[in-house]
C-alpha cells in the first residue's frame, strides 16, 4: 500500500506499529462482519499477568550469582517449571483479561492505540528510522501533509500548511500506509462507547481469543463502514405513489420580450437569478438530454438545492412526471433515506419548465474518477460502495422498481473531500493492450454515496421500453431482445465494480455483435445455447429479432468478413475475468466469486441484490489500505471538530 504524500493533520504522532502477519481466520457463523488482518494486534504491557500465573524472578546481579553456592544453583534450576509438561494439553483456548492492572509509572513511554495500551519496540523503532533515512529522498520534507478539498460541492483545493515534524521523522512506504493518527477515532461519531469502560467499576472479565478478534473486527467494520447498515426491506405491501400533483407558479416578472428558453427548449440559467420567489439560482451544475441541473439556494431556510429544470418539450415533460412517481414512491418507503436514494423535496411548474428540487450533494463517481486521472479506488472503498449499491437497488427491487440505468455518473458521492496518496504501481486493466501507471492517486474521505437519476426507472408491471441502459453497461439480454427485468440493474453493478478496479468501463463498445463477443472474452464462455435458441424462435415471428443475425449454429458468428482488423484486435486483447481480478487473497478470490455469479448471461440465474448482500465477500475484510487510512483521517478530523465545539460550548457557558 501507499503512504499519503500531503496531508492536514491536526496532531503528529508516532506512526502505528503494524506486524505483518498473515490474516488470521475465524469461523464463518462469527458475529461480526469482516475479518480483520493481525496487523491490528497489539503488543501486550510488560506490565501485563501471564495466563500462566508464572511472575518473573527479580534480577539479581552477576556478583550475587557467584556468591551463590553450586547447589542453590542447581536447586534452583530445578524448581524452573518444564514448560512441555505445562503445555502438554494444548496452549490456552482463553485469555483472562483482568482490568485491575496497575496504573503505569508517570515517564511511562507506552502509547495508546485502539485503546489498549503498546509498548514502543526501541530496536524496531531504531530500524525503522535508519530504514527510513535509506528510502527518503534528500528532497522531501520530513512528515507528509494531508490535501483536502473542503465542502462537498466544490471540486477545487487549497494547499495546506505543513505540519510539524512527525516523531519518526519520516513517512515509510509500506503494504499499509503508515497513519500520522496515533489514536483511532471513536466507532461512532455521536458516542465515545470505547471509552465507557474505563469509568466502569474494576472487575474480572473471561474473553476468548475468538471474542476478542470479533470485538476488533466489529470495531473495524463500525469505524471503518460504519455507515453501512444492514438492509432493511420496506413495508410490504410497499408503498406506490400515485402521480404527483405539479404546482404551476406564475412568473411575477413576465415579460413577453424576455427568451427563457434556448432553440432545444433547454432553460437558459443566469446566475443569482430567481427561480420563484422561493429558490435563487447559484450557478449550473450540468445538462443533458432531460434538460439542466442547477444549484440553487432555498431562500426561506438558506440552504443550498439542486434543482433539475425539465426541458420544455413534451415527451421530456411526460417522462419527468414518471420520475416523481418513483422519487415519490422511495421517500414514501424509506423517510429516513437508509437505502440511499435522492429524494424528492419539491417540485414545481416555471415558465413551462417542470422543476424537481433535491438535495445537492457533492460530484459523481465518474467526475472524481476522471478528476483522478482513472486511477482505481482502494479495495476497501470499492467493497463499501459495493454494498452501498447492493443496498439501494435491493430496496428499488423491492418496491417492483428497475433502475435500469446505474453506472458511475448516476452515482453522487455526499463529500468530495479526498486525501492525496502515493500509489507507484501499475494500473490494474482489463485488455492486454492498456498499459499505465501512476505515481499518486486521491482517495475520498468519505465513501457515502446517493444514487440519482430516476428519469428511465421503470415499475416492474407497467410498460417496458425495448433498449434501456447506457451501452457500457447494458445487460445481454437487452441486447438479444429477450426483455429485461431486475436482473439488467445487477449486470450493470458488475460493470460499475471492475471499473471502479481498473479505472476504465469494462465493455468500451458501441456495436451490438462486438459488445457480445467482448462478454464471452470476459465471462469466458459462450453465450448460452438456450438463449440463443429463444432468439432465434422470435425471429421467426411478426417483426422478428433482429439479434439472430448475430449467430450461426447456436453460437456467436464474430468475426464476421466485414469486420475491422480495429476490433479482432480489441476483443482479442479483452482479458478473462480471473485475470482481471487476482485470485492471491481470500478477499480477492469471493470479490471474483460474486463477479462471476453476476456475469451470468441467463437472467433467471443471474444472482440478486439481497443474495449479493449475504455473498461471503461483504463478511470478508480488504487489507488495510489507502481507504482505511483515509477514513481514520476523516473520524480523527470529525473527532476534533467536537471537542473543539464542546470547548467553545463549555467557553459561552
Amino acid at each position: 500500500m501507499s503512504t499519503p504524500t500531503t496531508a492536514q493533520v491536526a496532531i503528529t504522532l508516532p506512526h502505528y506499529r503494524y506486524l505483518h502477519h498473515p490474516p488470521s481466520h475465524h469461523d464463518a457463523d462469527s458475529s461480526a462482519t469482516a475479518r480483520l488482518d493481525d496487523s491490528y494486534t497489539s503488543a501486550m504491557p510488560a506490565s501485563t499477568n501471564n495466563a500462566s500465573g508464572v511472575v518473573p524472578a527479580p534480577a539479581r546481579t552477576a556478583a550475587e550469582d557467584q556468591q551463590q553456592p553450586s547447589s542453590s544453583r542447581k536447586r534452583r534450576r530445578s524448581r524452573e517449571p518444564d514448560w512441555n509438561t505445562f503445555y502438554r494439553n494444548g496452549l490456552p483456548k482463553e485469555i483472562i483479561v483482568i482490568d485491575d492492572t496497575p496504573e503505569p509509572e508517570a515517564n511511562t513511554s507506552r502509547r495508546i492505540a485502539n485503546g489498549n495500551a503498546v509498548v514502543p519496540d526501541s530496536a524496531a523503532t531504531a530500524a525503522a528510522q535508519s530504514s527510513a533515512k535509506k528510502r527518503r529522498r534528500d528532497d522531501q520534507p520530513l512528515g507528509y501533509h494531508v490535501q483536502y478539498v473542503n465542502g462537498s460541492h466544490t471540486a477545487s483545493h487549497t494547499n495546506t500548511p505543513r505540519p510539524n515534524t512527525t516523531p519518526g521523522g519520516s513517512t515509510l512506504s509500506s503494504d499499509r500506509t503508515n497513519s500520522a493518527l496515533n489514536t483511532t477515532a471513536p466507532t461512532s461519531l455521536s458516542s465515545n462507547s470505547q471509552y465507557d469502560e474505563l469509568a466502569a467499576p474494576l472487575k474480572r472479565k473471561r474473553t476468548t481469543r475468538q471474542q476478542v478478534a470479533n470485538e476488533a473486527k466489529r470495531r473495524d467494520v463500525d469505524g471503518l463502514g460504519g455507515a453501512f447498515m444492514a438492509y432493511k426491506p420496506p413495508p410490504f405491501p410497499p408503498k406506490k405513489s400515485a402521480e404527483v400533483p405539479v404546482r404551476v407558479v406564475n412568473d411575477r416578472h413576465y415579460n413577453k420580450n424576455t427568451k427563457v428558453d434556448d432553440d432545444d427548449g433547454h432553460y437558459i440559467v443566469v446566475p443569482d437569478a430567481e427561480l420563484t420567489d422561493k429558490y435563487q439560482i447559484v450557478r449550473l451544475l450540468g445538462q443533458g438530454t432531460f434538460g439542466k441541473v442547477v444549484e440553487a439556494r432555498d431562500v426561506k431556510r438558506g440552504k443550498p438545492v439542486a434543482v433539475k429544470i425539465i426541458r420544455s418539450v413534451q415527451k421530456y415533460r411526460d417522462a419527468s412526471r414518471i420520475e416523481l412517481r418513483v422519487l415519490n414512491t422511495l421517500k414514501a418507503n424509506d423517510e429516513e433515506n437508509r437505502n440511499r436514494c435522492i429524494h424528492l423535496r419539491d417540485c414545481f411548474d416555471y415558465r413551462g419548465h417542470i422543476c424537481i428540487v433535491m438535495d445537492l450533494l457533492g460530484q459523481s463517481v465518474f467526475d472524481f474518477l476522471k478528476g483522478n486521472g482513472f486511477v482505481p479506488f482502494p479495495n476497501s472503498q470499492i467493497q463499501n460502495f459495493a454494498r452501498q449499491l447492493f443496498t439501494s437497488v435491493a430496496f428499488l427491487h423491492d418496491l417492483n422498481l428497475i433502475h435500469t440505468d446505474l453506472k458511475p455518473e448516476n452515482i453522487l458521492l455526499c463529500d468530495n473531500s479526498y486525501q492525496t496518496f502515493t500509489y507507484n504501481r501499475k494500473i490494474p486493466s482489463s485488455s492486454t493492450t492498456i498499459n499505465r501507471q501512476a505515481s499518486q492517486r486521491r482517495v475520498l474521505l468519505d465513501t457515502e454515496i446517493r444514487l440519482i437519476d430516476f428519469g428511465s426507472a421503470t415499475f416492474q408491471d407497467e410498460y417496458h421500453s425495448s433498449v434501456v441502459s447506457t451501452r457500457h453497461y447494458r445487460a445481454p439480454e437487452i441486447i438479444l431482445g429477450l426483455g429485461w427485468s431486475f436482473p439488467c440493474d445487477i449486470w450493470s453493478i458488475g460493470c460499475i465494480l471492475v471499473e471502479f478496479f481498473t479505472g476504465d468501463a469494462l465493455f468500451q463498445t458501441h456495436d451490438n455483435l462486438e459488445h457480445l463477443a467482448m462478454m464471452e472474452a470476459v465471462v469466458g464462455s459462450r453465450i448460452d445455447s438456450h438463449l440463443v435458441s429463444a432468439v432465434n424462435k422470435m425471429s421467426t415471428r411478426s417483426g422478428g429479432n433482429p439479434a439472430s443475425k448475430y449467430f450461426k449454429r447456436l453460437k456467436l458468428d464474430y468475426p464476421t468478413p466485414e469486420t475491422t482488423r480495429g476490433s479482432r484486435r480489441f476483443v482479442k486483447a479483452m482479458k478473462h475475468l480471473s485475470d482481471i481480478i487476482p485470485s492471491n487473497t481470500t478477499f480477492f478470490k469471493n470479490f471474483l466469486d460474486l463477479l462471476r455469479k453476476i456475469f451470468v448471461y441467463d437472467p433467471a440465474h443471474r444472482i440478486t441484490a439481497k443474495q449479493a448482500l449475504n455473498h461471503p465477500w461483504f463478511k470478508e475484510m480488504a487489507q488495510p489500505d489507502d481507504g482505511t487510512e483515509a477514513a481514520k483521517i476523516r473520524f480523527e478530523r470529525r473527532r476534533l471538530e467536537i471537542d473543539k465545539a464542546r470547548q467553545h460550548a463549555h467557553y459561552v457557558g
